[in-house]
């Protein structure tokens, strides 16, 4: 950039303070002592508006809003728009070291700190040069694309989990159940980590992972055999008296008027019916009310539900494994799909119709969140995540941003999964709970081994057609990962949290 000598600047304020000087008999003139900067910003078109905070006590001017990821190649020639001082002179270092007065209409690089000094009259004059002020400029620019989903790992379980798992928060709590040998086990940590394991006490014939597992206040219920059981801790489980019938599977919990109505089906007389019951009444008198008969089309298996608030209301979200599969016709060709359904406390809803453009395709073990003021799935396999704007209605595969670490197999192969080298690709036998406070989607994985999976690549030919390749096997230890996408880091480091 051109800059102007600052030596020239200073004999002039020198031979105008002499020439004050002397018209003044009294000799009594006070200089201004601003050596401050008032005022700064930068020309960040196309960039938005981006506002600069000036700390005057420690020198320090930056933005506290971080300008998006790669906004390097912007502020490398950028223009300083605002630079206000009171009466003094603003100089910078130039490439022989010495201090020039910056030119405003020239582009500077600020994608390091840069240092400046406001110069006050005085100082220039020579007749006080301690009232020079030095100010540090930093762009803060972020590190990580905001929409991008960060992984994180988080530690090892116990490599004898190796079999299918359920996880749950209650009572402060993490408790994974799991198959191992002949015993179901519960293992239990308060921050994943520290894992201590222990045998399912019951009464009954709680031996197998239960198909579902609804914690709440006070106690945990769980459904196996077409039998509903309890605990008050996860350890030690009975046979409730609280359910009749044939209970096949709790399907969600749900906030209705200062109540959690809890949803569940019974088959009766070789039919499926909803039925609810308030969380309040199994401490009293069970009152077990029937909703409606379920549809054909309604998941009987691995059903999975995220919750919801819609104005003042709370709404569920279900999915799960359905038999026979649906199925769509999508180029003369059958796909099975998955089916979402909605509940409001009261009626039962499908939610919209799966179309060639618009569908999420079946898993064996969906799982549905909400997540970010939008609802995903993923299941088996953990290729791709599928997202939704509308509350389930219509599906598409979520951003590359939002997706499950993957290796790159094109580089390397592996035979091990690891911190370093992570693939996901393949697992199927894993568990997931969220952290609404931090804003974590916690996986928790069963050990696995001989792992494959087909993924689509290049051809060699100079053309975009892609054919298939068989990747592994692989395999990996039982392991804790998670993830948080970066914007909603940006804003709890934001507001403190």
């Amino acid at each position: 950039m051109r800059i102007k000598f600052l030596s020239f600047i200073a004999s002039f304020f020198m031979v105008s303070f002499v020439i004050t000087s002397c018209l003044d008999d009294d000799n009594n003139i006070e200089y201004s002592p601003d050596a401050t900067i008032h005022a700064f910003a930068l020309d960040t078109t196309g960039l938005g508006s981006y506002k600069f905070t000036i700390d005057q006590q420690q020198g320090l001017i930056y933005n506290e809003d971080s300008l998006p990821v790669h906004a390097d190649t912007i502020i490398d020639k950028i223009l300083i728009k605002t630079l206000t001082t009171a009466s003094g002179v603003v100089t910078m270092k130039d490439q022989n070291d010495q201090d020039s007065i910056i030119n405003l209409s020239d582009s500077i690089d600020l994608r390091n700190p840069l240092e400046v000094k406001v110069w006050s009259t005085e100082a220039l004059a020579g007749i006080s040069p301690d009232q020079v002020k030095k100010y540090t400029i930093t762009v803060r620019v972020h590190r990580h694309d905001p929409d991008s989903l960060r992984w994180n790992y988080v530690g090892t379980m116990q490599n004898e989990i190796v079999n299918e798992q359920k996880t749950i928060e209650f009572d402060s709590k993490f408790l994974t159940y799991s198959k191992v040998g002949d015993h179901l086990k519960v293992y239990q940590n308060s921050g994943f980590s520290n894992w201590t394991a222990a045998g399912v006490n019951t009464e009954g014939d709680l031996n197998v992972l239960p198909n579902s597992i609804l914690p709440l206040d006070e106690v945990i219920l769980a459904t196996a055999n077409n039998k509903v059981y309890e605990s008050t801790d996860g350890i030690s489980w009975a046979t409730s008296t609280k359910f009749s019938g044939e209970v096949n599977t709790f399907v969600s919990k749900l906030k209705v008027e200062n109540e959690t109505k809890i949803t569940y089906i019974k088959t009766e007389e070789g039919k499926r019916y909803f039925y609810s019951i308030l969380e309040s009444q199994l401490l009293d008198q069970p009152i077990e009310t029937q909703i409606e008969e379920v549809s054909e089309r309604f998941p009987i298996d691995n059903i999975s539900y995220t919750t919801f608030s819609k104005g003042k209301n709370n709404q569920n979200i279900i999915v799960g494994k359905h038999e026979p599969a649906i199925e769509i016709d999508i180029n003369n060709k059958k796909v099975p799909v998955t089916i979402s359904w909605g509940y409001d406390g009261k009626t039962w809803v499908e939610l919209g119709a799966a179309t060639a453009v618009a569908y999420c395709p079946a898993f064996d073990n969906p799982t549905i969140i909400y997540y970010n003021n939008l609802f995903y799935i993923f299941g088996d396999k953990l290729e791709s995540l599928y997202v939704s704007i509308n509350e389930g209605v219509a599906w598409k595969k979520a951003s590359k941003k939002f997706s499950f670490p993957n290796h790159d197999w094109s580089e390397s192969n592996i035979t091990e999964s690891t911190e370093e080298k992570t693939e996901f690709r393949g697992r199927e036998k894993f568990s997931v709970v969220q952290d609404t406070g931090e804003e974590f989607i916690y996986i928790l994985f069963s050990k696995e081994e001989n792992l494959t999976f087909t993924e689509e690549v290049e051809k060699e030919e100079d053309t975009r057609a892609t054919t298939p390749k068989d990747r592994g096997p692989y395999k990996h230890d039982s392991e804790v990962w998670r993830a948080r996408l970066n914007q909603l880091w940006f804003d709890l480091a934001n507001s403190g949290k």
